[in-house]
């Protein structure tokens, strides 16, 4: 074996020094380019109330003058905009489903708002962000023993023993959901009174979108001294209501009147009423409703702006075409996502000063997907319906008295799609088959893929008549405000 020379040795060793420092080069470079800036915005934590259950808990008030400031400019605008500081937003989840939607808000939604709560039907902490159990102030008779607060027991003990709550989801959320409303409006009209300048509350639960943006501009045209409760219609018996996950717009003044009104009467009768009332009624927004309509305030109707449906589901008419979009229910984690980042694009684009309309997401979002018919897709065409004899059921038109094409319609995509087009402008502008089947629909809607699902559709839209309607919609000299 051949021992290696001093020359040997220290080109080995300098080789290997070189590569050593190629690779620490490398290293930094690779932080300071890729990885994110460890100065970059964190949201800081929400407004925090002391837990019931745990006097002396410290109080925690998140004020935006003490909080680290975004490092997009953005960012820092959307929550420092003016109106943002008079707003404190409530947001309703349930212990079963927080760590599958609250994260996607944490990151968009809460980095602009300044004041916000989260309520649950539990009391935890997600990261630094306590989330205050909305069901803690109902009397015990109602929590120890009512069968509503069966899931309510389940996930104490689930947190007691560090189980995944989430495995609790089911039916029983619906029950003990409509108990969270009163008691959180409460708790959140307490604590606007420790706080300086807030003169609205905006409810929303997890599956809600809010449009920042539109929502302040929207509370500019309103006075807060005035008595106000907003939101999308609901009809319950002889109660109309806001739709709670659509959201749900309160003015100061009226936060006053229910004070007044609950201390006038005492906290525990009053508090004893509305529990026995909620006990019989099937939901908790409409269970405010009547709370509101004691005091004087009747809703305030405030569709199309805040709206149930989703970007996909809506039907894009004239109804909502020249209309501020505040508010979508039942959206996902993504959709929350994708209408915040159109938010900010729009924002850079227009400044916080000009709202966008329902039009602009569907040109953003719809436009070019209806340009192309679509497999495995159900677009939610049902005005008319065509069915063969193997698929008819009670109700449908019988299929020998159909008119010819209306017939042929469900021999193929062509053929039903051919059925659209004979119809008059205005009656289908939509259609979808499926073998034996040829459904239309007169209002343009995107639906949804079906491709995991146990039926499939083909999908179209007549492109002629999706012009037509953009034409005749206009291109919205002037906002509607209200609905």
């Amino acid at each position: 074996m051949t021992a290696s020379s001093p020359l040997t040795c220290n080109r080995t060793t300098t080789a290997r020094l070189s590569i050593v420092f190629l690779l620490l080069m490398g290293l930094f470079l690779f932080r300071d380019l890729w990885l994110p800036d460890v100065s970059s915005y964190k949201p800081s934590p929400p407004l925090a109330y002391p837990d019931p259950k745990q006097p002396g808990t410290p109080q925690q008030q998140h004020n935006s003058s003490t909080a680290a400031k975004p490092a997009a400019s953005t960012s820092q605008s959307c929550a420092s905009v003016p109106g943002a500081e008079k707003v404190l937003v409530l947001l309703k989840t349930g212990a079963t489903e927080l760590y599958q939607k609250l994260p996607t808000h944490v990151v968009t939604t809460f980095t602009c708002v300044p004041h916000y709560m989260i309520f649950s039907d539990l009391a935890q902490t997600f990261a630094d962000l306590p989330i205050h159990d909305a069901i803690a102030p109902v009397s015990s008779h109602f929590r120890e023993h009512h069968e509503d607060f069966e899931l309510y027991r389940k996930l104490q003990q689930y947190q007691r023993e560090g189980q995944d709550m989430s495995q609790l989801k089911g039916d029983g959320g619906w029950n003990l959901d409509k108990w969270k409303f009163l008691p959180m409006l409460f708790q959140a009209f307490e604590q606007a009174e420790k706080l300086e300048g807030i003169e609205w509350f905006f409810v929303m639960e997890a599956d809600t979108s809010v449009s920042w943006t539109n929502l302040l501009q929207w509370l500019k045209t309103m006075d807060p001294k005035q008595a106000y409760y907003l939101g999308a219609q609901n009809v319950i018996g002889d109660t109309t209501f806001a739709h709670g996950g659509s959201g749900v717009v309160v003015s100061r003044r009226t936060a006053d009147l229910m004070l007044q009104r609950r201390n006038t009467v005492g906290k525990v009768p009053y508090d004893e009423k509305w529990e026995e009332l909620t006990s019989i009624s099937c939901c908790g927004d409409e269970v405010i409703a009547r709370a509101f309509k004691e005091v004087g305030v009747e809703l305030t109707p405030a569709w199309p702006l805040i709206q149930g449906e989703t970007v996909s589901s809506i039907d894009w008419t004239e109804n909502h075409w020249c209309t501020p979009a505040i508010t979508w229910h039942h959206v996902s984690p993504l959709e929350v996502d994708l209408l915040f980042q159109f938010q900010a694009d729009w924002v850079h684009a227009h400044g916080w000063e000009e709202p966008y309309l329902f039009h602009h997401l569907f040109d953003h979002f719809i436009a070019r997907h209806v340009a192309v018919n679509r497999t495995h897709w159900n677009n939610l065409s049902g005005d008319q319906r065509f069915l063969s004899a193997a698929f008819a059921q009670a109700g449908d038109r019988d299929f020998e008295a159909l008119e010819g094409y209306e017939r042929d319609s469900v021999e193929s995509a062509e053929a039903c799609a051919g059925a659209c087009e004979r119809k008059g402008d205005g009656e289908c502008v939509q259609w979808m088959f499926a073998p034996g089947r040829c459904h239309l629909g007169k209002d343009l809607r995107f639906g949804r893929s079906d491709e995991r699902e146990g039926e499939h559709w083909v999908s179209g839209w007549v492109q002629g008549r999706v012009e037509g309607l953009r034409e005749r919609f206009g291109g919205c000299r002037r906002v509607r405000w209200h609905g």
